[in-house]
């Protein structure tokens, strides 16, 4: 008894799991119309949205594959493998340091009640932030949480 419909994309990774429409099940393959392989799934399935995120298709093996969680947001499944897509990282990175300039706007007014010595301190922090994104080797950081941010002043809440 076929009990779904797994909607496969060219990577393997599974993009759909409809339940099965008894007699009425396209078949097996790839499907011109939505551009993926349907595959019939014969076991019922517990949790379909953790088979979902933990499990692949293997072309290679003609098998589902166990594979680790989607680590973050910014990875997307591609051969076998999670690759990360830099540019939204990067993105994710510019809004969190950009959120982090904004915490700081209230120091750098001019009837800031900071001294002289906490404004060049604060404007040291501010431009290190500005500078980050030009000074991260995007090959080693594979989320948000890995960036090594400037130290922000004691004073900045």
């Amino acid at each position: 008894m076929i009990h779904y419909l797994i909607y496969v994309d060219s990577h393997g990774d599974i993009r759909m799991i409809k339940p099965a429409k008894g007699a009425n099940n396209p078949a097996e393959g790839m499907n011109e119309e939505t551009g993926f392989t349907i595959i019939w799934y014969m076991e019922p399935l517990a949790d379909a949205g953790n088979f979902m995120s933990t499990t692949y298709w293997s072309y290679s093996t003609e098998a589902w594959v166990n594979r680790d969680a989607r680590p973050n947001r910014h990875a997307s499944w591609a051969w076998e493998a999670w690759s990360w897509d830099s540019d939204l990282l990067l993105d994710d990175i510019r809004k969190e340091r950009n959120k982090r300039i904004f915490q700081s706007d209230w120091t750098v007014i001019l009837d800031s009640p900071l001294t002289d010595a906490e404004q060049t301190e604060v404007r040291t922090y501010r431009t290190a932030l500005r500078d980050l994104p030009a000074t991260l080797d995007m090959s080693t950081i594979s989320s948000v949480d890995e960036v090594t941010w400037p130290t922000a002043p004691d004073f900045i809440a």
